[in-house]
């Protein structure tokens, strides 16, 4: 669906807009027309008459043109979507379907990336074409409450659309928040960000239940997950990070999601709520690794003094498969 309100917004914008610009210059021009009194102003009617026409045929042509793009994009939206959650749910499959998965996350994100070696050159260039990147919020339940609440979501969200606007020139789109009704196992509560986190999330039952949710909380975008290109990034809210002193974790381009301690969200006694960490992490989720500069997004701890890139990471991160012209 968000490729054909693509499509809908490109046709206001680029055939509809201009033309309905163009018959309000002509109208004003027959205003401002001199009346030929010996035809009784019939050069003024004759104008009206043409713009009337080119309006009615304008209307018409622009109105069928979306109502038919919009119908098939709907159609072919639909299918797409039914084959991609069917594809989905054989990838919370424990082990085979978490192969599948990263196999397929690293394929996409490998093939994007080559296509995207123009616009990753002219960002070296200091050439930066607007760019979007989507996102959507999932909080996880546990014993039938949400670890979180969307209102503590925010900020960070807001955070990290500032930072992406401002340093890769990427308009951050936020696709809403999902609070499951599930309730979430304890080995899906409690993330290990290391190696270990990586081959338990690819070969048991926590990867395959974060797949299954978002099949279910992401189901709109479930075609763009499969084929890779303007899949969201999803936000987990989880109850839990290891090692402790982690509170978010990202498996890079394996993954189309990344997961945030839900405490990482809100001030507890006082704490410094580092804020800028789902950036951080979405950075992660678009292959960029860690940096040792502590004013940079990408400095290894939480206790960074700010939220630059390097240009480096700027042609990197836009060149992601998650970043995109649509």
């Amino acid at each position: 669906m968000r490729i054909c309100n693509e499509v809908s917004r490109w046709i206001t914008e680029n055939v509809q807009r201009p033309m309905e610009e163009l018959i309000q210059r002509e109208e004003t021009r027959c205003r401002r027309e001199s009346c030929n009194w010996f035809c009784i102003c019939c050069n003024k009617w004759f104008c009206f008459l043409v713009v009337f026409i080119v309006k009615v045929v304008v209307w018409v042509t622009v109105t069928v043109t979306k109502l038919v793009t919009e119908l098939v994009c709907f159609i072919v939206s639909v299918i797409l979507d039914i084959i991609s959650y069917a594809i989905g749910l054989i990838m919370s499959i424990p082990v085979i379907g978490g192969i599948i998965r990263a196999v397929l996350n690293w394929v996409t994100d490998i093939i994007l990336r080559l296509i995207s070696l123009p616009d990753l050159i002219l960002t070296y260039a200091g050439i930066r074409v607007r760019k979007k990147i989507y996102v959507k919020g999932i909080i996880l339940n546990s014993d039938g409450e949400p670890l979180a609440d969307e209102s503590e979501l925010l900020p960070s969200i807001e955070l990290a659309r500032t930072i992406f606007d401002r340093e890769c020139n990427v308009q951050l789109i936020y696709t809403g928040t999902c609070v499951t009704d599930l309730d979430t196992p304890q080995n899906s509560q409690s993330i290990i960000c290391d190696w270990r986190g990586f081959f338990r999330d690819l070969l048991s039952t926590q990867g395959s239940y974060f797949e299954f949710v978002s099949a279910n909380c992401a189901y709109e975008n479930g075609h763009h997950r499969i084929i890779g290109y303007a899949s969201e990034i999803l936000i987990f809210i989880v109850n839990d990070i290891q090692p402790e002193t982690t509170i978010g974790c990202s498996f890079g381009a394996t993954h189309n999601y990344v997961t945030v301690e839900a405490a990482a969200l809100r001030d507890n006694d006082g704490a410094t709520v580092a804020i800028d960490t789902i950036a951080h992490e979405i950075a992660h989720a678009c292959n960029l690794s860690h940096s040792d500069n502590e004013e940079n997004l990408m400095f290894f701890s939480s206790e960074r003094s700010n939220t630059t890139m390097s240009d480096p990471q700027r042609a990197w991160f836009r060149s992601s498969k998650h970043c995109v012209f649509l």
